[in-house]
């Protein structure tokens, strides 16, 4: 009696038929966040920047504060929006950073961006802490204007310098630092200096203390 054909057939099919099934059912496997969004999340929170204001000739102490969030879902490109709230010291004679530096009044937000090293990077998470062990990441001011001048003055009518194209710097500030000592009354807190330059050469130095996570 000759073998029967649909058995040789079906044990044949069984094998490949049993490895299509499996590769079907498999879940695709999620992309992580990559460098970008490393860097981008790390800057968010709800930041104030301490400062010192003199009033009749009398210091005193108080804070500018700065929000770091989410950019526009709509923009070409992933990107944070940084917010300056105006300074409540229009009787100020004068303010100062920590380190006694002028410490201007801004006000108005900037987008900002980040372009990675290695954009198609298998290790983006490497790559960011490398970055932070490096010092300061750059990032590209994509949009944003800011007023800038005395706190004294009245806000609405400060020279607004357009940030375009230009570039921000942020960094944790070292343990054991002048300015680390300086916001030593402020905890256990996160600690960054900021620094924003326009294309026409105004700069901007500032330390952040992280107040609220975003």
């Amino acid at each position: 009696m000759s073998p029967c054909p649909g058995r040789p057939l079906s044990s044949r099919l069984l094998a490949p038929l049993l490895a299509l099934a499996l590769a079907g059912s498999a879940a695709p496997a999620l992309a992580g966040p990559d460098e970008t969004d490393l860097v981008l999340h790390w800057l968010r929170g709800g930041w104030r920047s301490p400062l010192v204001c003199t009033f009749a000739g009398e210091p005193r102490r108080g804070v500018r504060r700065v929000v770091i969030a989410p950019g526009p879902p709509q923009s070409e490109r992933r990107v944070d929006r940084i917010t300056f709230s105006s300074l409540e010291a229009r009787d100020a004679e004068r303010c100062r950073n920590p380190l006694g530096g002028d410490a201007p009044n801004l006000v108005g937000s900037l987008l900002v961006g980040y372009t990675p090293k290695r954009p198609h990077s298998d290790t983006p998470q490497r790559e960011f802490e490398q970055q932070l062990r490096d010092g300061a990441v750059r990032l590209d001011v994509v949009s944003g204007r800011l007023r800038l001048g005395a706190a004294s003055a009245d806000p609405a009518s400060l020279p607004e310098i357009d940030f375009a194209g230009g570039h921000a710097e942020a960094g944790e500030i070292p343990k054991g630092s002048d300015m680390a000592r300086m916001l030593v009354d402020f905890g256990p807190r996160r600690r960054l200096w900021l620094v924003l330059e326009a294309p026409g050469g105004t700069r901007v130095e500032l330390p952040l203390v992280q107040f609220e996570q975003r």
